[in-house]
């Protein structure tokens, strides 16, 4: 299994992400600001989790630049 981590150098929960995987010997790539989500890779992952409301932090400062 190979995890794919999705996130920027800045963010705390990437690096969390990116720390926990590392300790536990569990491969992972971390795509962190070099490339975004294809537009399939975007499809599945909406689905997977519920939508696009659920993939949005609430807390985001500038979430209203998306809509």
């Amino acid at each position: 299994m190979n995890i794919q981590i999705f996130g920027t150098n800045k963010c705390f929960d990437t690096k969390k992400a990116i720390r926990y995987f590392k300790e536990r010997n569990i491969k992972s790539n971390s795509s962190t600001e070099r490339k975004g989500l294809s537009k399939g890779e975007y499809t599945k992952v909406k689905q997977a989790v519920g939508g696009l409301d659920a993939m949005l932090n609430p807390k985001c400062k500038d979430k209203n630049a998306l809509a």
